[in-house]
């Protein structure tokens, strides 16, 4: 069962808020501005969660214009 629009959202959300999160406490604990690629990889962690590679490909009814 593949997610909603809405629970798409809300993990949208907190992979932004926890890579946010972790980027902020990382930099006020070492003050290295590095940290704050927790946040792309946080992203890409949540499209692992829910990405889903078979909805980018057309089905077998789809018909090629030329």
């Amino acid at each position: 069962m593949t997610p909603g629009i809405a629970q798409r959202l809300l993990l949208l959300a907190a992979c932004i808020g926890g890579g946010l999160g972790a980027g902020l406490a990382g930099y006020l604990l070492t003050g290295e501005q590095a940290w704050f690629l927790a946040l792309p990889a946080a992203m890409a962690a949540g499209w692992m969660v829910v990405g889903d590679p078979t909805r980018c490909t057309p089905d077998a009814t789809h018909k090629v214009r030329r």
